[in-house]
């Protein structure tokens, strides 16, 4: 679509974060497919990391005005939300009470009317053992039960195996020296899930707005969107209209989408992470940022059934780091305030990824691979990386799964080791054992490389064909060999076999001891932490990318924190949280022009670092 613009978008503030601890983005379980039967879940997965330090003190056109400390906790403080005069800033995990120093979890009230002297006037305390994360929001609302200003938190539990309130609090704060709770712990408890107190699911995030009624002043609707960390269909809504009385309107997801459904990034890893709804010209559409599947568009005018509009593709090759597959990892968006913009920011908190590489057949090419965090390291065993032949050896677990009367492990002890089929790693189906099982097997057959490849139920049966899982270790191995994860397609192809998505994981698959195609398996590869991507609201093509210099340099690859980004607002009095790499203003550059947005011509907008403040 070609068209004419002449414009300056308002200025952009740029949140780059982490420091340990704080508020990111934990992979909820129904994203990764995590199953008990695997073993522990990922310690540190593929999208976390933590490593110490920040880069060295600067700052440029920013002046610092005002400051006051709520905490003496490292991250204990997660999101903040402004409305008038006062500020609300969550008390995050790590003041979940009984840990190092906490002071409990809620919301931290402070006025800053005097933006010099800003003060604490009241705090909002989360239920014991829940705390406030992403999802700290205050609207003006005038409906036929409640007329005043309402703000609504997220709940996550701080020990899950504990009874914690989860969904969503809402409060009076039209007062905000005297709040008044309506409600907590509200939201979807459809399937109830234990212990979460009412069966209410955990909630990593939260918006509200509010839809004014034809006879104003008190005839409007209030809504709030949340992010289910416990359901696939994690997009949920909830009818606020009587805060005090809560009601669920719907719920939906990426299932539900099939315009949203490819191509995806690397890893195949969809959840909904965060949202803005907003109105544009008639219409109320959310804005979702949906990880690996980038951002969504919803039409949520009728809240009690969402309709798909539209959903962004990562460019390939990835357009700063020139990978063929896209790291992913859509987090958070804002629409500019003309809506002709959306800036989106993309969460990665490890600057390496594995790269591996179907070598040899009619499948040969790139493919999605993670590593497991507790075999040998690719980097240490094959420094160059692993290239070699492979082999099936079925479910890898000491049960006998194929039924044949004999345990799968001991088949492979017997008649499949590596001095016996003269393969360089054997390939196992994930599901029934422990990961660490299986890579124990091939092991104790010689092997000193393992691939673990994708099941039905972790591709959600051919949803996610790329996905992949390393999960954690459930049991000893004999640290001989290195590990990797793999999709469930690249399974099949590795041995020339049509992919397949149903039954028992390892009937559909060759007999054991066919011998498959070369993989090649590469671990520590630098490519650079999240950035930032300018889409056209339109079509939500991309038009331009930014990351800090030091984000894309393998010099600071570690000892300077973690150098992503983490959220964007098109509003100056955006959150500039302390982080490792400070904050960013930006201007795009004044563009008049006609050009096609399919592609990033040169007069295109384009993300220009005005403003600096780094760390301090």
């Amino acid at each position: 679509m070609a068209f004419r613009r002449s414009f300056l978008l308002p200025v952009v503030a740029l949140t780059l974060v982490l420091w340990a601890g704080a508020a990111g983005a934990s992979v909820p379980d129904h994203a990764r497919g995590w199953d008990p039967a695997d073993g522990p879940p990922p310690v540190g997965d593929d999208q976390h990391g933590g490593p110490g330090g920040h880069l060295p003190p600067s700052s440029a056109n920013v002046e610092l005005v005002g400051k006051v400390r709520l905490t003496n906790v490292t991250g204990g403080i997660a999101d903040v939300g402004a409305f008038g005069n006062f500020a609300y800033l969550a008390a995050f995990s790590p003041e979940c009470a009984g840990r190092p120093g906490a002071q409990g979890t809620g919301v931290h009230v402070v006025d800053i009317a005097n933006p010099a002297a800003p003060a604490k006037v009241g705090f909002l305390p989360a239920h014991a053992n829940s705390y406030v994360g992403e999802g700290v929001h205050v609207i003006h609302m005038a409906t036929p039960s409640f007329t005043g200003d309402l703000l609504v938190h997220n709940n996550e539990g701080c020990d899950t195996g504990q009874p914690f309130e989860g969904g969503v609090s809402l409060w009076n704060v039209s007062n905000p020296r005297a709040p008044v709770k309506f409600a907590g712990g509200v939201g979807d408890s459809t399937p109830s899930i234990s212990p979460n107190i009412n069966g209410v699911h955990s909630v990593h995030s939260a918006f509200a707005w509010y839809v004014p009624g034809a006879n104003p002043p008190a005839t409007g609707r209030a809504y709030v969107m949340m992010a289910d960390n416990q359901e696939v269909a994690d997009v949920d809504i909830l009818d606020i209209t009587n805060p005090a009385a809560p009601v669920m309107a719907s719920e939906t997801g990426f299932n539900d989408w099939p315009g949203a459904q490819s191509p995806l990034a690397n890893g195949d890893t969809v959840f909904n992470h965060d949202f803005q709804v907003k109105k544009i010209g008639t219409r109320w559409v959310a804005l979702n940022s949906y990880w690996d599947a980038g951002w969504v568009l919803l039409d949520v005018t009728n809240p009690a059934s969402p309709q798909f509009i539209n959903d962004s593709n990562y460019p390939t090759p990835d357009p700063l780091t020139g990978f063929a597959i896209p790291e992913g990892n859509g987090h958070q968006a804002w629409w500019s305030s003309n809506n002709q913009f959306i800036l989106g920011t993309d969460e990665d908190f490890s600057p390496t990824r594995t790269n591996c590489r179907v070598e040899t057949g009619p499948n040969a090419g790139v493919t999605p691979c993670g590593e497991f965090g507790w075999t040998v390291p690719l980097a240490t065993q094959f420094p160059s990386g692993f290239s070699g032949t492979t082999v099936w050896g079925g479910s890898g677990c000491p049960e006998d799964v194929d039924g044949n009367g004999t345990g799968d492990r001991a088949e492979v002890l017997a008649n499949y080791t590596q001095a016996q089929t003269g393969a360089d790693a054997i390939v196992f189906s994930r599901g029934v054992c422990f990961f660490s099982q299986k890579v124990e097997t091939g092991e104790l057959a010689g092997y000193k490389m393992v691939f673990v490849g994708q099941s039905h139920v972790g591709s959600r049966d051919g949803l996610l064909p790329d996905s992949f899982l390393c999960g954690g270790q459930g049991s000893p191995v004999l640290g001989q060999a290195s590990g990797s994860c793999i999709g469930h397609r690249a399974m099949h192809q590795l041995f020339n076999d049509a992919p397949a998505y149903s039954g028992g994981d390892t009937l559909d698959m060759p007999a054991k001891g066919t011998l498959g195609e070369r993989l090649f398996a590469q671990g520590g590869v630098f490519d650079g932490w999240g950035y930032v991507h300018l889409l056209n609201a339109n079509t939500l093509q991309e038009i331009d990318a930014y990351a800090v210099p030091e984000a894309l340099d393998p010099a600071f690859q570690s000892g300077f924190g973690n150098l992503t980004v983490h959220e964007v607002q098109t509003d100056p009095r955006a959150n500039s949280s302390l982080a490792t790499a400070g904050s960013r203003l930006f201007r795009p550059a004044t563009a008049t022009s006609a050009c096609t947005c399919s592609a990033t011509p040169a007069s295109s907008p384009r993300l220009e670092p005005r403003t600096d403040a780094g760390p301090s």
